[in-house]
């Protein structure tokens, strides 16, 4: 996705209402092709670059932990084949394709302490028990940018080789039981074998014409079951859902 004037919010049916190095307020715009200091989204290529952005930048801004110029930013520098920094349980997400849920089962915690590696930092009891659970040196856990993605990709291979991986990422201890039970009674209103299978996403972000290809496989599930089971009555527009730290989930449907 370029920018340039074609796609600048400043462009007002060919005249710049800008005021930048290549033309100013009032002046017509003669190619616009071209692209300025002064550029900015225009509606469309705003909505289409969300939609195409790495779901990790694009969940930082919905979720207001970057704001849009560096999201942009971000993008440019990811095209350029520069590092951008990223959380590790994003990137673990990202490249495994667990969730935080799934990596509190793993290692035998609460929910509560993953969330808390997440958005406080890994505390110096923790941080052997993540790395050796994960498979990740602890300097990548502690630093962590899209330069790491190789060696991620490297460390998810061990993780997934060592025995009963998968099956104990399936367990249900009496905290993430819980969750199940409210989300198949008072969230999403479905039978227990799928509430199972959606306790397992921490937080997702989808809205219409987002490709699926980023989620992972419960979510995947999570969306699907919704749209199936709602567009009888409402095409579903977007849908948030996200567990704060105790564990409990926030769930928002719009039709």
């Amino acid at each position: 996705m370029d920018k340039q004037c074609s796609n600048c919010e400043f462009n007002m049916n060919r005249i710049c209402v800008g005021n930048s190095n290549l033309y100013h307020y009032g002046e017509t715009i003669i190619d616009d092709t071209n692209f300025c200091d002064g550029w900015g989204a225009d509606l469309n290529f705003f909505t289409e670059q969300i939609a195409l952005a790495p779901r990790f930048l694009r969940d930082a801004y919905i979720n207001c932990k970057i704001d849009y110029e560096t999201f942009s930013q971000e993008i440019d520098d990811l095209e350029s084949g520069n590092a951008v920094p990223i959380n590790i349980f994003d990137a673990i997400k990202y490249i495994y394709g667990i969730s935080m849920v799934d990596i509190a089962v793993l290692l035998d915690v609460t929910y509560g302490v993953v969330y808390n590696a997440k958005t406080r930092g890994f505390a110096k009891k923790r941080l052997s028990q993540f790395a050796d659970g994960l498979c990740i040196p602890e300097k990548i856990l502690l630093n962590t940018t899209t330069d790491d993605f190789d060696e991620l990709k490297r460390c998810k291979e061990l993780f997934f080789s060592k025995p009963k991986t998968n099956s104990t990422l399936e367990n249900m201890p009496d905290w993430k039981n819980d969750l199940a039970q409210e989300i198949s009674s008072n969230v999403v209103n479905c039978p227990i074998h799928i509430a199972k299978i959606l306790s397992r996403v921490d937080s997702l972000y989808w809205k219409e014409g987002f490709s699926l290809d980023s989620y992972t496989e419960s979510e995947k599930v999570f969306i699907n079951y919704m749209l199936r089971n709602t567009k009888k009555h409402k095409p579903v527009h977007y849908l948030k859902y996200f567990l704060d730290i105790a564990n409990r989930p926030n769930f928002e449907i719009h039709k």
